[in-house]
Formats: C-alpha cells, sequence, structure tokens
C-alpha cells in the first residue's frame, strides 16, 4: 500500500516540475514577442480579455496591444529592445493558477534629437498565470519599475526595432511520469550546456568550451564561418594564440527557449557579454546584448551543439568606471575576484567538492 500511495506524490511533483518549466518559458516567450514588436504575439500569451498594468497604460491586454501599435511601435524615438528574465519565483495557489515574481533586464535604444541613447530599465514582473485550454497563459500582469540608467549611445548600429520570431513552442506532451522525466532531464541537460558553454569563454577553458559540441559542429561568430573547433582554438578570445587585449569576460545567459524534436532542439537563448579591454593603457568596458541559435543534437549519449549563430543585438563601449570596492573604500586583497585558468576561485571549488 505504501508504494502506491507514494505513485500519486512522484507524479504530482513531476507534474509540478513540467508546470514552472511552462511558466518560465511563458514568461520568455511574452518577453521575445515584445523584443520583435509583434502586438499579435503579445496578445497570444494571455488569456483574452486579461489585464496588463505596464505604468504606462493600465488596461486589457487587447487594448495594450493595440496602444503598442498606434504608439510605440509606430514611434522612430523607439529603437531597438531586449528584455532579460531572470529570478523566477512561482506560487501554485491551485493546480491550474499560480503567482509569479520574476526580475527583468530591459533594454531600449532610444533616437532623440540630441542623439541616441541606451535604456537600462531593471524591474519585476508580478504576474498571475493560469492554465487555460491546456497551456499556461497570463491572466494579469503588474510591472515594477526598480531603477534606470542612460547614456549617449557608443556604438551605430541601426536603431531598427523589429526581429523575426518563430511561432511558439508547442506545450509538451506528457502522457506518463517516465515522459514527463525524458523531457525534463533534456531541458536540464541543454540548459546547462549553455551554461557550460558561457563558464568557458569566461574561464578560458578551451577543453571545457570543446566538450560543448559535437564533432564536426559548425559556428558563425562574428565574421568567422567554420568549424566550431577551428573558432574556439585559433580565432577566439580564448584562443590560446589570440592577441587581444582582454583581460575579462563575463557571460549572462537567459531567455533559455528550446523547441526539442526527439534528438534533435532548436534553442534561443539570450546573452549580455561583459568584455574588459586594456587598449594602449588606457581600459574600457564593453557591454553586448545579443543572442545564441543553437541547433543541438542527443548523440552518445549526450546532447551537445551542432551549429551555432550568434546574433549581436546592441552594444556599448565606455570607459571603464571606478570599481563598486573602490567607490566605497573595501579592501580589494580581501575579495575573491574572477581570472582566466585554473586561479579562478571556481577549480579550487570544484576540487574541495569532488573530494
Amino acid at each position: 500500500m505504501a508504494v502506491n500511495r507514494a505513485v500519486p506524490s512522484a507524479a504530482a511533483s513531476v507534474r509540478t516540475l513540467l508546470d514552472r518549466r511552462q511558466i518560465e518559458d511563458l514568461l520568455v516567450r511574452r518577453g521575445r514577442a515584445a523584443d520583435a514588436k509583434d502586438p499579435d504575439a503579445i496578445v497570444a500569451e494571455h488569456i483574452p480579455g486579461s489585464r496588463d498594468e505596464h505604468g504606462i497604460f493600465d488596461g486589457t491586454i487587447e487594448q495594450f496591444a493595440e496602444y503598442l501599435r498606434q504608439n510605440n511601435y509606430r514611434d522612430g524615438r523607439y529603437g531597438s529592445q531586449r528584455h532579460t528574465i531572470s529570478n523566477v519565483l512561482v506560487d501554485f495557489d491551485s493546480p491550474d493558477i499560480a503567482r509569479v515574481e520574476s526580475y527583468h533586464l530591459a533594454y531600449h535604444r532610444i533616437v532623440l534629437e540630441s542623439g541616441e541613447y541606451d535604456v537600462d530599465i531593471g524591474g519585476r514582473y508580478l504576474d498571475l498565470c493560469e492554465r487555460f485550454e491546456g497551456r499556461w497563459l497570463l491572466r494579469s500582469r503588474t510591472v515594477v519599475y526598480d531603477w534606470s540608467g542612460s547614456s549617449p549611445a557608443t556604438d551605430s548600429r541601426p536603431a531598427g526595432g523589429r526581429m523575426t520570431t518563430d511561432e511558439a513552442s508547442p506545450e509538451v506532451a506528457a502522457p506518463d511520469i517516465a515522459a514527463v522525466l525524458a523531457e525534463l532531464s533534456a531541458r536540464q541537460e541543454i540548459t546547462d550546456l549553455l551554461y557550460r558553454r558561457a563558464r568557458a569563454g569566461d574561464r578560458r577553458d578551451v577543453a571545457l568550451a570543446l566538450s560543448c559540441y559535437h564533432s564536426g559542429a559548425t559556428e558563425s561568430h562574428e565574421g568567422f564561418d567554420g568549424t566550431a573547433a577551428d573558432f574556439v582554438r585559433d580565432v577566439s578570445m580564448i584562443s590560446p594564440h589570440s592577441m587581444a587585449p582582454v583581460t575579462g569576460l563575463w557571460h549572462f545567459i537567459s531567455n533559455i527557449l528550446i523547441d526539442r524534436h526527439g534528438d534533435y532542439a532548436d534553442v534561443e537563448s539570450y546573452h549580455i557579454a561583459v568584455v574588459t579591454r586594456q587598449d594602449n593603457g588606457a581600459e574600457t568596458q564593453s557591454r553586448i546584448g545579443g543572442r545564441y541559435l543553437d541547433r543541438m543534437e542527443h548523440r552518445e549519449g549526450r546532447w551537445a551543439i551542432v551549429h551555432r549563430d550568434v546574433v549581436f543585438d546592441w552594444s556599448r563601449v565606455d570607459e571603464a568606471a571606478l570599481p563598486y570596492w573602490e567607490l566605497v573604500g573595501l579592501d580589494e586583497s580581501k575579495l575573491l575576484r574572477g581570472r582566466f585558468g585554473p586561479a579562478d576561485p571556481l577549480y579550487s571549488h570544484l576540487n574541495v567538492a569532488r573530494g
């Protein structure tokens, strides 16, 4: 009898995990629709008649979409925009209703008579999500603005705002626990792979980077088109042959959408890369916002990349500002700082963890 009672409990736990994943995918699709400046795609992620309190607007989602169509999306001052989503916390009121808080970092290019500006907005979405006709959708959204900053643009990229977007990823069919577990396992392995590839770049770990690709994988990256192995070993900033005066790399990965078809998956993820350089004795810091479009395959018992396109959406370059620890007078010698290679604190942490 104890075994029989445990089965529904296990099924409920798996169902909750799958629901959380689908809610996270919903938030990312909603952000992608906004970045594409596609009012119809925005509405598709909401229950008809749902409410949106967006600061500039408070009404139904259909009214908000029409407002955007007639105003922001026609206004030449509003250029490209990119929303990264993170810190997703989900609380279930019932199996079909969830209250969700998520953090967002929104980038906007604003074009004024005085010039072009990069604007960052940090805030939160307070969402009520509901399972509606078999899909998780937004019942209401309240947007909270926590901080914002703007600076004159430092690049000459066009300020156009649209990007193409595929149809929303289909909902995962879950006929039984085994199928659901297989889906969740594949998605987690793919997500971990994206994080490991970012770690490899930031730590200049060539072997780890190569392990993220299948043999013969290809990559299109900042003018390079060829094999991923050639890019990593000979061209990239982590290449042993690189002469780029880079002193620091940091890649933030978010907005991961996975469209899986058996042993293949098409994956879109957002990234914010921070690159610190020493050029002629002057330190600069670049911020690059973009996306990875990955084709992945499950082969020889593991998921890995078979092709990667790197999309550059926005960027800016500034003289390095005064670090926080210097601004407030902290003793830098007592801070753990990021490093390239084995000197980084990560490696001693992993060695301790492995015993």
